[in-house]
């Protein structure tokens, strides 16, 4: 049957108008904007993005947009900078309702420029010192949560660890060992002003480059109750004359088949890279937490300065088994058990059951976390 053109302008027009709606809906919807100061393989990054999408699975009415500046693998300030341009320009055509900044590179490149703008509300996470330089204090458009290293989780570890000792009187002794990152030198005050006891904490050392950080391995005595802590390392030149970084499962491989005593790493991704056991903040609550306050921000029209600053609750341990095993480190059931909740624990044998299929965690090309999404994390009380 022929359609009367009357009925044929009237559906030609519901479709534009349609068309149009739509159009509109999808130019008006609130957008939230994610900087990453790292890139979406990083460990650490592509865990953040994964608490994120916890939340941001349901937000159908919110446009949602991902930069990621690659900032951990440079080392020039020109670089650098020029990073931090291309960001602003990304955040200023987007026009995000909500900016949220992930790590201090984030913060000093980019996110700092927009303090107390009229439109733009900033929501911070993984910033490990102060948000004093980036001018966050007082600025009425900014919230977000801390990174924290779990240091009292790293001293219950290591108690744990020396729980058989032959002289339980006499506290363990604790190093230190850093890469020249901006981020650790944030970090290395909490560290020194913690309450170590009663381990002994021995003191830090900063290797400026590759050579450094191993003639420090070297340099440390084969005796039973020392440690030895580890977070970052991806900001070290193969040697003074070469600027090329070293990739971190290098160093970190080197790192745990050299080392006279037991390698502690201080965030998750040291166990990808090859060291036995680590215990780190959860990248999880990161991403979680940011959107959360996101999705607040939005659904109450509220200025981020209204929020309180977040500080975490959660941490996470990370088991490598042949590493483990090869240090011969005896450890409760309960930290395998913890382990393999969060998908951090790696099978000697890739052929043993238990490990889930779902998220590789060889490598620096590990796959997602599986899609159930479901997080274990462990309370954290340091102060």
């Amino acid at each position: 049957m022929k359609q009367s053109p009357i009925a044929l302008i009237l559906s030609s027009l519901f479709f534009i108008g349609l068309v149009l709606f739509g159009i509109w809906f999808n130019a008006t919807k609130p957008r939230v904007m994610i900087l990453q100061s790292y890139d979406a393989q990083y460990a650490w990054t592509r865990d953040i993005d994964t608490g994120i999408d916890h939340i941001a699975d349901d937000w159908t009415n919110y446009s949602l947009s991902h930069h990621y500046m690659n900032a951990k693998r440079l080392n020039d300030e020109q670089a650098l900078r020029y990073v931090g341009q291309v960001a602003r320009r990304a955040i200023d055509r987007f026009d995000p309702d909500v900016l949220i900044a992930v790590d201090d590179p984030a913060q000093s490149l980019a996110a700092r420029f927009y303090v107390d703008h009229p439109q733009i509300n900033i929501v911070f996470a993984g910033v490990n010192g102060s948000v004093a330089p980036y001018g966050y204090q007082g600025a009425d458009n900014v919230t977000g949560i801390f990174e924290r290293k779990p240091l009292r989780a790293v001293k219950e570890l290591v108690t744990t660890l020396e729980r058989d000792s032959e002289d339980p009187q006499r506290g363990a002794r604790m190093y230190y060992l850093m890469d020249p990152s901006e981020s650790m030198a944030r970090d290395r005050k909490r560290v020194e002003r913690f309450d170590w006891a009663p381990l002994e904490f021995v003191g830090v050392f900063v290797a400026e480059d590759y050579p450094s950080w191993q003639a420090y391995i070297r340099s440390l005595e084969d005796r039973a109750g020392d440690y030895l802590m580890v977070a970052n390392y991806r900001k070290l030149r193969r040697s003074p004359e070469d600027p090329t970084l070293v990739p971190p499962a290098e160093v970190m491989h080197w790192t745990e088949a050299v080392s006279p005593i037991p390698v502690i790493g201080l965030n998750v991704f040291n166990v990808e890279d090859g060291a036995a056991i680590a215990v780190g903040a959860s990248p999880f609550e990161q991403g979680e937490v940011a959107a959360t306050l996101a999705a607040t921000l939005l659904q109450s029209h509220q200025r981020g300065g209204t929020l309180a600053w977040v500080n975490p609750q959660h941490y996470i341990v990370a088991i490598n088994e042949a590493s483990l095993q090869q240090r011969r480190l005896e450890l409760p059931q309960i930290y395998e058990t913890f382990a393999r909740a969060t998908f951090t624990y790696i099978e000697s044998d890739p052929g043993v059951t238990g490990q889930k299929p779902e998220r590789s965690l060889v490598g620096q090309d590990a796959s997602p976390v599986n899609p159930q999404r479901e997080f274990v994390t462990h309370a954290e009380s340091e102060p």
